[in-house]
């Protein structure tokens, strides 16, 4: 039996996600259900030029979104920790450009979060 596609949302419309994630994920079959952005507009061009299902109006309603199972994090560096706090919070996998937080104390949050979570 076959696992089922991972459903992933993507935070920031930037260019390293196409490469450490748009691209792996298409070729191994999962989907690329939203994206997020500073700008609707940019998010709405990101989402037709690489395919993603659909844009979504904050990163926060992104995190909340029942389609989601995993967050790709490629926001700047300093919004790292907070929003995968807030992903891993909401009970959603995470993956993130490094640094994956801003200093320890955060990293300590992040991971702590994630255990209680249950999500990796």
């Amino acid at each position: 039996m076959t696992p089922a596609p991972l459903r992933i949302g993507i935070l920031g419309a930037s260019r390293i996600a196409e490469n450490a994630m748009i691209k792996p994920a298409t070729a191994t079959g999962h989907r690329l259900v939203a994206v997020a952005a500073r700008s609707p507009e940019r998010a709405r061009a990101y989402a037709a030029q690489h395919g993603i299902e659909r844009v979504v109006d904050s990163y926060a309603e992104l995190i909340s979104d029942p389609e989601v199972d995993v967050v790709y994090n490629a926001l700047p560096n300093s919004l790292h920790g907070p929003w995968n706090l807030a992903a891993v919070q909401a009970g959603k996998h995470v993956l993130t450009e490094k640094p994956f937080s801003s200093n320890a104390v955060e990293a300590r949050a992040v991971a702590e979060a994630a255990r209680v979570s249950g999500v990796t």
